[in-house]
């Protein structure tokens, strides 16, 4: 990911997308997102590493992760 304007595509629909301007982009160990989000109650390693698992198996604390952050939606489409 890079700093600039991102496109997120509906995987069920690839007319409805929504465009942000990502903003910063900070790699860290997935044990450190949360803390650095400001989420940690919410976000225990036990209920991070579950929910990061179901979209990368193999994952584990202490791999490196980008945190990817990003303006609300400029603007809506369903072309």
């Amino acid at each position: 990911m890079v700093v600039g304007r991102m496109r997120y595509v509906c995987d069920g629909d690839e007319t409805k997308t929504i465009d942000v301007m990502v903003t910063k982009c900070t790699d860290m160990p997935l044990s450190a997102a949360a803390s650095y989000l400001g989420k940690s109650d919410e976000w225990p390693d036990e209920v991070m590493l579950e929910g990061m698992r179901e979209h990368y198996p193999e994952i584990t604390l202490t791999d490196t992760v980008q945190v990817v952050e990003h303006s609300a939606p400029l603007q809506a489409t369903n072309s």
